[in-house]
């Protein structure tokens, strides 16, 4: 309980000194399942939701398949269709297919992740183009015996069509619950993103909820 509590007063304590800044709302809901040992298949849905304009903003569901190749080493591919929402309910389409490796290192009891994806972003109404995205994750040992844990994660997308990096984003989390068949994951994001030329800063507060079947 008392893990809670701190977690609370530390989004409110990050939320009340960035009262200039957008908040945003994340929820994400996946549920996976292992057809064949060492393959999983999953599928979600996510949402983005700015409570300042009563606006949900994006919205994707995506399919992953995953193979296990070593304990330290996961190759996926998927496929994501999304809607951003531009103006006022004028939404743009999005159809991206993925490529994600993702290696593990287990130090003690402390678990680091980076992972390296490639997608190609087509848009019925934009020009396409190839993007890479590259994140690093921390996770600390657990702190009760059902699973609890802290992370720190950082994540930056790189546009190859020459545009650079137009995104970056540093998380702190909670992974509250990790069960065999379902985890609940909190965080915290520090958002910067680049429009025509300007890095604009936002906060993320997120739930993810994961179940195995």
């Amino acid at each position: 309980m008392r893990q809670w509590v701190i977690l609370i007063l530390l989004l409110v304590a990050l939320y009340s000194n960035a009262q200039e800044r957008e908040l945003t709302l994340w929820s994400k809901n996946e549920v996976s399942v292992s057809p064949w040992e060492e393959v999983s298949l999953s599928v979600a849905q996510k949402i983005h939701y700015t409570p300042e304009r009563n606006s949900v903003d994006l919205k994707y569901s995506e399919v992953f398949i995953a193979h296990e190749l070593k304990h330290w080493v996961e190759y996926s591919f998927g496929f994501r269709h999304s809607k951003l929402n531009i103006k006022n309910g004028n939404w743009l389409d999005e159809n991206r297919p993925m490529f994600n490796i993702n290696l593990i290192k287990n130090i003690e009891k402390f678990q680091f992740s980076f992972s390296n994806r490639l997608e190609y972003r087509l848009f019925k109404e934009s020009n396409d183009y190839f993007r890479h995205r590259q994140s690093l994750k921390f996770n600390f040992p657990n702190i009760t015996e059902w699973g609890m844990q802290f992370y720190v994660s950082e994540e930056s997308f790189l546009k190859l069509n020459g545009a650079g990096t137009h995104l970056a984003r540093v998380y702190t989390g909670l992974k509250a619950v990790d069960k065999a068949h379902f985890d609940i994951n909190l965080y915290y994001s520090l958002q910067k993103a680049k429009f025509l030329n300007e890095w604009l800063t936002s906060d993320v507060v997120g739930l993810n909820l994961s179940f195995d079947i």
